[in-house]
């Protein structure tokens, strides 16, 4: 059962905010579509087309907010347009927890023979989000299907929490820059999600099709249950036709929890023609991504990188991650949500007269009443000194879901206080939470920080943590020196999610003996300052790459401490200094933590920096080249025990330094298993003291050597699908020369006549060792082949072979 809505609406006002908890989750609403003077029918016997989308176009004019449909039945006979930073929110239930039928429903009669026509939700800008909504089509046959358009076209968006009961195409994300796909669950028919392309971090989980909850929704929607004949029909249908998901050029996507059960082809992946080789590949990190794969064409890798697939380490098998629910206050009741811009606070919100007083008093009154949510209504909000959140409150702004680029503000806090702090580390922080406090749905500006950065002003931490159970949720921070601080308190269970940062010094930092705490989907990028719309009069090329150059040589996104089982999914960072930091803090450093489905890309000096902690795990990796070839991707201090154990890793090695200097009981790699891993190798030649079993023992540091004109072969036991190969060279633990420069993939059915399949170029590993390291990953069109053979064409300098690695991808 959903729970029961309580709202509250402080004037007659049409755009007036409303508080609504549904289901233990609290909505602050600028529209409800059901209410004057949109008056949606929710009967689903009306058509709410257009009452619902004169919601949208009015809370689109206030660059973004929520529109909000309470549970019910909405008749769809048209299409549905969400403009800039709109959000259009329902009530939904889990459909495995019994949730088909119950909840805000679309009933989709648009389209129907039409698979070109307008989608039923699109977006025409960025930032859209769809949430909390499920989707059904009553005049779709389980025994006669027919073509619809997409359910859902989207690109820069939030699409969370769907139920899909029979879509045709399900989603369609243009461009998945930015964009968050989760909560997925239902029926399609053709096509499930097409993704062809981003060129900037993304992420997907929780993406379930199947057959079943197209069954459920016809008994608990339509009231008819299928029979026999139609759910074999069905499923006749969506074994003949259906891909579950196909990615193209994507930069940098995380996948955890995807199934198509019932698909033709669960998961495809193919060339987006728009792009030129090598750079229309799929390039990221996937976990529990279920189905065979359809990787189709040349090259469908990214930058030479094959994806990480964590499901190919046996010891990663039961490694799972839960995500953290976001927190509520104390109170959220009707009569605990308070409107900074009303009687008796009356912030102004202009972003030129002073609401510091305002806002202090509004979040003191509801610290007095037992906590509750102060809510910022689109605006800017001029603060001229530091805030405190106290226990039990929240202050809330209107986003529907984190912010990825400000092109437009709808809700800011204007920072008017700390500058040329010359104590930026200790000083207050613009924000301090104190314990079971947080903070939600807005931009954090320092409007006086100059675009410059030769003339750059120092300002202390935006946000500090001041006790244990703080949340940091769905917030941008345009241009801060110092980001998030949860060291300089302990922090105990603290909760970081959805946030988008442009830092100059150092992005968020964990310690403290903090234990327990989650982030979620932080990404620290120049992009969400130098695209913003905020100096989008003054910027210039010039000034944005001397921004670059600035952040790349000073910022460090992650630092972590004195932390105990802290626990990450998808973190993502671009052109710092170090992505990652571990470091002693008061003589500890961080244990017993997990980091999962991690993406960097370009360290300036260092990926990861180990200096202190143990028992750390990174499950599932990806990450390019240091822009300066000085350091290793990963760089391990001598005072690191360890161990430091990475499951899963794909590392753009070019531009890297090597050799690894780190010990066994330092790092430890779980690379992933290919089809040539642990099987019996032979090999035309040996050099006395090797073997060949040592470039399939995934064992890097391990190596088959033999003269030139030596080829290495495997007999894999069964006909595959081959689609790529790759070799790694002796060179990552040692000085050797590189002794690899260029081999072909020759192919065999019967292991007595083999053919050329693809060929291989290495990638030098380092510029202040340019021989150090070799390394090569490449597609090559699918072939079905039993033994496969590794022929060095180019063996290097000593006419030697040195092959640490040899992989067979395929199914």
């Amino acid at each position: 059962m959903l729970s029961a809505i309580c709202e509250t609406n402080a004037n007659a006002d049409r755009l007036s905010p409303t508080f609504i908890v549904s289901n233990g989750a609290t909505i602050t609403a600028s529209a409800v579509a059901t209410k004057l003077p949109y008056n949606a029918d929710n009967t689903g016997k009306l058509d709410a087309t257009s009452s619902i989308q004169k919601t949208l176009d009015a809370v689109a004019g206030l660059s973004g907010g929520v529109v909000f449909l309470p549970a019910g039945k909405y008749r769809i006979d048209g299409s549905l347009k969400l403009g800039y930073g709109t959000a259009l929110v329902g009530e939904w239930i889990n459909p495995e927890n019994g949730g088909i039928g119950k909840g805000t429903i679309f009933l989709a009669y648009g389209g129907r023979d039409d698979a070109s026509g307008n989608p039923l939700i699109q977006s025409i800008s960025s930032e859209a989000v769809v949430s909390n909504i499920s989707v059904y089509y009553p005049e779709q046959k389980p025994d006669d299907i027919h073509a619809y358009p997409p359910t859902i076209s989207a690109s820069m968006a939030t699409i969370e929490n769907i139920t899909l009961c029979n879509s045709y195409y399900a989603l369609d994300i243009k461009a998945m820059n930015a964009s968050v796909v989760s909560g997925i669950y239902g029926t399609a028919l053709n096509r499930g999600v097409f993704a062809p392309e981003s060129t900037e971090f993304s992420w997907m989980y929780d993406i379930h099709f199947s057959n079943s909850y197209w069954q459920k929704a016809a008994d608990e929607i339509a009231g008819k249950p299928m029979s026999a004949k139609q759910i074999t029909a069905l499923n006749q249908y969506t074994k003949s036709n259906l891909v579950g998901i196909e990615l193209q050029r994507l930069d940098g996507l995380a996948i955890y929890h995807f199934n198509a059960d019932d698909a033709q082809t669960p998961i495809c992946i193919s060339k987006n023609p728009k792009f030129l080789h090598p750079v229309f590949g799929w390039g990221g990190v996937a976990a529990d991504f279920k189905g065979s794969r359809d990787e189709q064409g040349w090259a469908p890798w990214y930058y030479f990188m094959r994806y990480a697939n964590v499901d190919n380490v046996p010891e990663a098998i039961n490694m799972k991650y839960q995500f953290a629910k976001t927190p509520v206050p104390s109170r959220i009741d009707k009569n605990s949500f308070i409107d900074v811009t009303h009687l008796p606070f009356n912030a102004a919100g202009d972003g030129i007269a002073d609401d510091t007083t305002a806002v202090k008093q509004a979040l003191s009154a509801a610290s007095a009443q037992g906590g509750g949510t102060v809510y910022l209504p689109q605006g800017k909000y001029r603060i001229t000194s530091p805030l405190v959140i106290p226990s039990g409150v929240e202050l809330r702004g209107p986003y529907g879901a984190g912010k990825r680029r400000a092109f437009a503000e709808a809700c800011t806090l204007e920072v008017y206080c700390g500058k040329d702090s010359k104590s930026p580390e200790t000083d207050a922080a613009f924000i301090t939470l104190e314990k079971n406090s947080g903070i939600r749905g807005f931009t954090i500006s320092h409007p006086e920080q100059s675009y410059d950065v030769k003339q750059l002003h120092q300002y202390p931490y935006t946000i500090r943590g001041d006790g244990k159970g703080i949340w940091i949720v769905d917030i941008d921070l345009l241009n801060s020196c110092y980001g998030i601080d949860l060291a300089a308190n302990r922090c105990d269970n603290h909760i970081v999610k959805g946030m988008w940062v442009t830092a100059f010094f150092k992005g968020i930092n964990v310690g403290g003996n903090s234990h327990g705490g989650r982030l979620e989907r932080l990404a620290f990028s120049v992009g969400t300052y130098s695209e913003s719309g905020r100096i989008s009069s003054i910027k210039t090329d010039e000034g944005n790459i001397a921004l670059r150059d600035f952040i790349s040589n000073n910022l460090v996104c992650y630092l972590f401490g004195d932390c105990v089982n802290e626990k990450t999914w998808g973190l993502v960072s671009f052109l710092p200094l170090t992505h990652f930091q571990f470091y002693k803090d008061k003589g500890q450093g961080c244990v017993d933590s997990d980091f999962w489905l991690t993406m960097q890309d370009v360290g300036k000096r260092y990926n990861i920096l180990a200096e202190s902690g143990r028992n750390i795990r990174l499950i599932g990796y990806f990450g390019s080249g240091s822009g300066e070839g000085i350091y290793n991707w990963i760089e391990v201090g001598k005072d690191f025990k360890g161990p430091l154990n990475v499951y899963a890793k794909t590392v753009q090695q070019t531009g890297i330094n090597h050799p690894y200097d780190f010990t066994p009981q330092q790092v430890i790699f779980h690379d992933e298993e290919s089809l040539t891993t642990g099987k019996k190798a032979s090999a035309s030649q040996v050099d006395p003291g090797s073997s060949p079993d040592n470039a399939v023992d995934r064992d890097e540091r391990s190596f088959w050597q033999a003269p030139a004109g030596s080829y290495l072969e495997v007999d894999l036991g069964e006909i595959h699908n081959i689609t790529g190969f790759g070799f790694v060279s002796a060179g990552m633990f040692s000085n050797l020369d590189i002794n690899a420069e260029e081999a072909e993939l020759q192919v065999s059915k019967d292991g007595k006549s083999f053919v050329k399949a693809g060929t291989a170029y290495a990638r030098p590993g380092g510029f202040a060792q340019p021989h150090a390291y070799s390394w090569s990953d490449e597609a090559i069109k699918p072939v079905y082949t039993r033994y496969v053979r590794l022929y060095v064409t180019k063996p290097g300098a000593d006419n030697k072979i040195r092959i640490s690695t040899f992989n067979v991808y395929g199914y």
